[in-house]
């Protein structure tokens, strides 16, 4: 799908500190193979090589606007992303981290799914995992529809953040909740727009590559997030009335077990294991 008069897509990409990996994830989007798109990123404080890596890539190529903000917004990215999002100009808002990539089809792939599906709000997809290297090393599935999407809620996170694309202009305000400081705006947004009516999909392949490594944020202090989490899950309890299967409480509670018994410098190596016996 590479028509002039295709929808625009608005792909927003927050970075902190992220000269690594942040060429390889802006060349994965403009070397899309859907072209109507804008790259709105927004530099969030950072303090390393990240400006002038998005200056020269900006000189290169009008499709992609720089935004900056003095100082770090905090809440993983999810502050960043929303301010973002109130300069996109596309029918759809696309999301990819500093760190990952998306497949040369990703956004075709996505744009061609809500064209055929008008009540779906948003689209995600699987994930490759893959190491600092690029190596792939592994692959999360997600549940495919709106209903097993919702019922696997308090398991996990049933959809990747990094890898969503959603309908401009249907959320009223911030797309993000802002709730914590660090962690977990997007797990409880996420299911407070599901909640609320709103449907979702996934698609059953990888179109996002996502990157594992230490300086993931996703990776530090994973005892302290993981209580963090098991509050958002409560919440989803207590708030909104959920109801999660009796197996998905089981499986938390072996997770939490396994969190506070292995040693803090450990946990990283062993998560995506446990994650996968588990199925979470």
């Amino acid at each position: 799908m590479t028509t002039p008069d295709g929808p625009l897509v608005s792909v927003i990409m927050p970075v902190y500190n992220g000269e690594r990996f942040l060429g390889q994830a802006i060349e994965s989007i403009l070397d899309q193979s859907y072209k109507q798109l804008e790259l709105i990123i927004i530099n969030n404080g950072s303090t390393d090589n990240t400006a002038t890596i998005l200056e020269t890539y900006a000189q290169k190529d009008r499709r992609i606007t720089i935004l900056f903000h003095p100082e770090p917004l905090g809440h993983a990215g999810e502050a960043a992303s929303n301010l973002a999002s109130r300069h996109a100009k596309g029918q759809y808002i696309a999301k990819l981290d500093a760190d990952d990539v998306a497949v040369p089809n990703r956004i075709e792939k996505q744009v061609t799914f809500l064209e055929a599906n008008p009540t779906i709000f948003l689209v995600g997809s699987y994930l490759e995992l893959i190491d600092s290297q690029g190596n792939k090393v592994g692959v999360r599935r997600y549940p495919l529809t709106s209903e097993a999407i919702y019922s696997e809620f308090y398991l996990r996170f049933p959809v990747a953040n990094p890898a969503i694309m959603y309908r401009n202009g249907v959320v009223a305000g911030d797309f993000y909740t802002l709730r914590h400081k660090s962690f977990t705006d997007d797990y409880y947004s996420l299911f407070v727009h599901l909640h609320n009516g709103l449907l979702f999909a996934n698609l059953p392949e990888p179109l996002t590559l996502y990157r594992v490594h230490d300086s993931n944020t996703v990776f530090t202090n994973l005892r302290k997030k993981w209580m963090i989490n098991l509050g958002v899950k409560k919440a989803f309890v207590h708030d909104f009335g959920y109801h999660p299967p009796w197996n998905h409480r089981i499986r938390i509670r072996l997770i939490t077990l396994f969190i506070n018994t292995l040693p803090e410098k450990m946990l990283v190596k062993f998560m995506n294991q446990a994650r996968q016996l588990l199925n979470a």
